[in-house]
Parts: C-alpha cells; sequence; structure tokens
C-alpha cells in the first residue's frame, strides 16, 4: 500500500497551548502550508523506464558528429543543422568528471540521507569510449561515510542499481571500482544488495604507544562528566529526547561504548554488544578536545572543531551515513552553557 506523502504525525491538530520558555508562558497555534503537486518526467521518461524496468542506461548519439550525451537531455544536435540523434545504451562503468560535492545539511527530504556525495561521470560507450557529457549521480562508498579523499578526477566508478527502482534519478548510484571484487565488476547490472556495506576501512594501526592508552582513558573520564552535565540540563535532555543509539567509540589505544537512552548518556568500556553506530578515529586526543570544550565552557575557547565537521573532514568515520547522532551531540555544549551548567 502506497504511504501519503505527508505523513500522519506531520498533520498537527488544530488548536492552541501554551509553552513555558525561560519562565515566560507563549502562545503556539498549529497552522500548516503545503503545495500538492505532479511532476512530468516528459521526454525523459523513456529513460526512466529502462532505468526502472531494463535496469540500462542510454543516451542519444549524433550520427554525424559523434557526439554522445547521456542522460538523453536533447533528440537533435545543433552544431550539425540539428540532425536526429540516435539511441544508443552505454555501459555501467565510466570515470569521475571531478571530485563530488559532499552534502552534510539537507533539506528535511534528505535529512535521513546525509552525509551523501553527488557528482558527474562519463559513461563509457559499448566501443569503451567516454560520452561526451558527464551524467549527474549520488555517489557512494562501502568504507563508511562519504568523505574527502575517496573520490577525485578520474576515479573509475561502477553504476548500482538500487533494488526498489521507482523511475527516478535515485535509482542508481556509482561506487568506486576499487571497492568491488572482480565478480561485482564484471556483473551487469549490479545490484545495491548484492554489496557488504557492512565495512569500515582497515586500520593500521600497528602498535600503541602507552600516552594513546592514557589519552584514550581521559576521553572515558570526561565523557562520563558530559554525561553527568547532561543530566542536570533540561536543553541538553532534550537534545537527545526520542533518540536510542548503542555507539562504539574505535581508536588504536582501544575502544569505549556509549549509549543514547532515555535522554541520558551512559558510557561503558565494555564493547561487547552489538552498536548500532561505530565511530573511529585515529587521534584519540581530538576527541578529547571536543570534551573538554564542551564541558569547561565558552571562555575556555573551542579545543577542537565540532564533531560534524570531523566528520566531513574524515577525520571520524562513521561506519554508515547516519548524521543524527552526531548532530544531536554537537548541540549538548551550548545547551550545557545557555542552562549555565558551565560558564
Amino acid at each position: 500500500m502506497a504511504q501519503p506523502i505527508i505523513r500522519p504525525r506531520m498533520q498537527p491538530e488544530e488548536g492552541m497551548r501554551e509553552v513555558l520558555v525561560d519562565g515566560k508562558t507563549h502562545l503556539l497555534r498549529n497552522d500548516v502550508m503545503f503545495t500538492a503537486m505532479q511532476h512530468a518526467q516528459g521526454e525523459f521518461s523513456e529513460f526512466f523506464l529502462s532505468l526502472r524496468d531494463e535496469q540500462r542506461i542510454f543516451g542519444h548519439r549524433c550520427p554525424r558528429c559523434r557526439h554522445l550525451i547521456v542522460p538523453p537531455f536533447m533528440k537533435r544536435c545543433p552544431p550539425c543543422n540539428f540532425a536526429d540523434m540516435e539511441k544508443e545504451y552505454v555501459k555501467d562503468v565510466g570515470v569521475m568528471a571531478a571530485s563530488p560535492v559532499i552534502t552534510v545539511f539537507a533539506p528535511s527530504r534528505f535529512k535521513d540521507q546525509v552525509p551523501f556525495g553527488t557528482g558527474r561521470v562519463f559513461l563509457e560507450a559499448q566501443d569503451g569510449t567516454p560520452a561526451s557529457t558527464a551524467m549527474l549521480v549520488r555517489v557512494r562508498t562501502t568504507l563508511g561515510t562519504i568523505r574527502p579523499g575517496i573520490y577525485r578526477k578520474g576515479t573509475p566508478v561502477k553504476i548500482v542499481f538500487s533494488p526498489h527502482r521507482r523511475g527516478a534519478v535515485d535509482d542508481i548510484f556509482a561506487v568506486p571500482q576499487s571497492e568491488l571484487t572482480p565478480a561485482q565488476l564484471a556483473k551487469s547490472p549490479l545490484a545495491e544488495n548484492e554489496i557488504d556495506w557492512d565495512r569500515m576501512p582497515e586500520a593500521a594501526w600497528t602498535g600503541t604507544a602507552p600516552e594513546e592508552g592514557a589519552v584514550l582513558k581521559e576521553a572515558v573520564r570526561l565523557f562520563r562528566k558530559l554525561a553527568e552535565m547532561v543530566r542536570k540540563s533540561p536543553r541538553a535532555t532534550a537534545d537527545l529526547r526520542s533518540w536510542q543509539r548503542r555507539v562504539r567509540l574505535e581508536s588504536p589505544a582501544g575502544a569505549f561504548g556509549f549509549v543514547i537512552d532515555n535522554c541520558q548518556i551512559e558510557v561503558s568500556e565494555d564493547t561487547s554488544a552489538t552498536p548500532d553506530l561505530i565511530f573511529r578515529i585515529h587521534d584519540p586526543a581530538i576527541l578529547v578536545g571536543w570534551l573538554r570544550g564542551a564541558s569547561a565552557g565558552a571562555r575556555a575557547g573551542p579545543q577542537s572543531p565540532p564533531l560534524t565537521d570531523l566528520v566531513v573532514e574524515g577525520t571520524l568515520i562513521l561506519n554508515k551515513p547516519e548524521m543524527e547522532t552526531i548532530t544531536r551531540l554537537d548541540r549538548i555544549p551550548r545547551s550545557l552553557r545557555r542552562d549555565l551548567i558551565v560558564d
């Protein structure tokens, strides 16, 4: 059964209510504003039907100048006196035209997908030559969250098809060929559920210096201190409302875990339970800097970038694209200051 575009939970009940903010009563009136519409795929319908039903990609080629455009956004070639272009299927492999754009702060429609990358790919024609235009497509990685350095100009990629296709551009996405097996590279079409997504980059941690172990212990201590401060802060507990996650944080010096539940944080050095999310950081001192800044207040100044920035730059790696836990943790330091838990 098809789900309604506007979910029932997003439809407010008619009425007015009072809320107490900073000791003052304010009135909130429920209202709604929306615009329903339909988008016609038009001349692109054949292209999207091919993605959905055949799992194949085609473009248009001019028989005179041999210009090949993918996707087929024109039917006639302007340089050749608008000669009719011909349909031509292309391969599901190609190269990146440039480094993709990574989106972290997206509209609410894409909130559960961040961070995600979007870039342009030159797909190969059947004779192995690249198309004349690059197709805009989502890019993903099997090694945790998308981050700088995975893709760059010229990175070989393969197009993967979603198992739940509906005739839209997000029916497909690209992954680096270096992350696939020879059998996966040879298979066409390749489906999303034929790839192992639950992977993390192999940790090149050959040894641990004694000081690194001390840094990790300090991170555990500061995280527990932060958890105690959250319990005293109405705003910080509100930051964690309606969110439950079991997280394991891995570093060269070892690992520890924490659980977000019932608006609270519980820290544990026992990591035997299966986590919902994995954080991996090569230098735990960076995490210690964030924790010190969170618990020291504004006067001490920032000692580390926000966790969100650490994810974006690839310093903090997540095992899957989920930023909600990160953004909720990043709100806590400001909430502690507003509630005067720290100065």
